[in-house]
């Protein structure tokens, strides 16, 4: 396995806001998919409600992932409000407080009926991100016609040793459902060491009977996404990063974006390579992913002048965190300042030629 990378780019980034677009102060966690002949992005934003909901953007019809003219989806009437595909839940809702980590699949159900599209999500309980309070759980939100309906209930939770399950990676092949995810004591803040470990489970309608979770990886390798995609040569890949040093820790895991090859999609360790493949390292990084990558997304190009370029879609955390002088910075520039935060996300894309 042997790639050349460019120099990854942003494409949304928090400190510099989103345009004209008021309703959102941060974005993160991008899901990219294609939808007929379009590709879409779907990521979780942190709204001016202070609530958490799922968002998207959109590059023009018919061009490929190598075009970075993303554009958020907003309301018809009103332009300077991103448009969520769906409201937040009741007061008393087990993911009140929002939800995070959205990933669209399209697949059938064991009825065998037409494709079904869905969006998976990591719901919030707890007030607070991290060090929460209340566990997180996974839920999902289908299309009806055209509209997106939520679940009602959560589709996996945690257990007594370990109740927080997130990052949901779901991926529709040969006629499963299967998905890829963290489960850990406590989301890590402030202190504490991070403990995730990375779960595969499968089922045949996506919603219920779902297989017994096999661990993937456990904590001492400390992985937090794993997001398998498809090669050209119908193989699989898998992308993993780690989870994310948000206040500047140390010492903390090293961060970056690595890469393993498989030739099932599987949750089966064996199955996929035993020394992952690093394609980033965030020390050695940029300031705006310095901090860390999480969320990755990658799809291999589909012209022929990119078929052998893996685009990979992330979240970096910005090595800068203080607000002030931010605001400094952005006012001596002439632009308006980010909304306050305690760190500050981008949204990325990596371009990676396989060398074949």
């Amino acid at each position: 396995m042997n790639f050349t990378l460019k120099h990854p780019v942003k494409l949304f980034d928090q400190t510099e806001r989103y345009g004209p677009i008021t309703n959102i102060f941060g974005i993160g966690d991008p899901h990219v998919t294609k939808i007929q002949d379009q590709w879409w992005m779907f990521f979780g934003g942190f709204q001016s409600n202070f609530k958490n909901n799922i968002f998207s953007a959109y590059l023009p019809a018919g061009v490929g992932l190598d075009c970075n003219e993303w554009k958020i989806m907003t309301y018809e009437d009103n332009p300077t409000k991103a448009k969520p595909l769906i409201a937040n839940s009741a007061k008393g809702s087990w993911d009140y407080f929002g939800y995070h980590t959205p990933c669209f699949v399209s697949g059938f159900d064991e009825k065998g009926g037409g494709p079904v599209e869905r969006v998976y999500y990591t719901g919030r309980a707890s007030r607070k991100v991290l060090d929460n309070q209340a566990p997180y759980s996974i839920g999902v939100i289908e299309k009806k016609e055209d509209n997106w309906v939520r679940y009602p209930q959560p589709i996996i939770t945690g257990t007594a040793a370990s109740p927080n399950v997130l990052e949901p990676k779901v991926r529709y092949y040969d006629g499963l459902w299967r998905m890829w995810y963290v489960t850990t004591v406590q989301e890590t803040g402030k202190k504490g060491e991070p403990r995730y470990t990375i779960l595969y489970i499968e089922s045949q309608n996506g919603i219920t009977n779902w297989s017994e979770p096999v661990s993937l990886f456990n904590e001492d390798e400390n992985f937090y996404d794993a997001s398998v995609h498809q090669t050209p040569s119908l193989s699989f890949e898998m992308t993993v990063c780690r989870s994310t040093n948000l206040y500047g820790r140390t010492p903390f895991p090293s961060q970056g974006l690595w890469l393993l090859e498989g030739n099932e999609a599987n949750g089966n360790r064996d199955n996929w390579s035993s020394h992952p493949y690093q394609l980033i390292d965030c020390e050695t990084g940029d300031e705006w992913y310095k901090h860390g990558v999480a969320a990755p997304c990658a799809y291999y190009g589909e012209n022929e002048h990119d078929r052998n370029t893996l685009y990979i879609f992330f979240t970096g955390v910005n090595e800068r965190r203080n607000w002030a002088d931010i605001t400094f910075t952005k006012l001596k520039e002439g632009k308006w300042p980010p909304f306050p935060s305690p760190f500050y996300f981008s949204i990325g894309k990596v371009e990676c030629h396989k060398i074949v």
